[in-house]
């Protein structure tokens, strides 16, 4: 018996042929999708979106200097953002992880509407992080 990298035909497979209650049966077609914001051609920062189930995804973001500067359109660019693709996808939950350190990230996840609900131990590496999340 050997423990070998997933390949697409085995999850397949499995979808067809799990005993347990379908953890990958019912899984979303694509799961994870990536966004660039920008104003006139340069980007301001970047995110995205992991599915973990048809109702739960995890989001994240990463802003440059440029989007530093332009903080409240890219809060309102983010935000709109999150909320049409959360409607598109059928999204309920957004979760987000910050470290606990780091409080520039967490007032841009406050301001994106996710409050926060638990530390997480040793998440990143050997630092705490707090997990955000936003019911929508």
């Amino acid at each position: 018996m050997i423990f070998r990298e997933a390949t697409q035909p085995d999850l397949d497979y499995m979808a067809e042929h799990t005993t347990s209650r379908g953890v990958q049966k019912n899984r979303p077609e694509q799961t994870c999708y990536t966004y660039t914001l920008e104003d006139n051609g340069i980007p301001l920062g970047i995110g995205g979106f992991n599915l973990i189930n048809h109702h739960t995804a995890w989001c994240w973001v990463d802003l440059s200097p440029l989007g530093h500067e332009n903080i409240r359109m890219a809060y309102r660019t983010i935000k709109n953002g999150i909320e049409r693709f959360a409607e598109e996808n059928h999204i309920r939950r957004l979760q987000a992880y910050v470290e606990c350190d780091f409080p520039e990230a967490i007032l841009l996840v406050r301001h994106l509407g996710f409050e926060r609900e638990s530390i997480m131990k040793n998440f990143v590496g050997d630092k705490d992080a707090f997990m955000y999340t936003r019911i929508l």
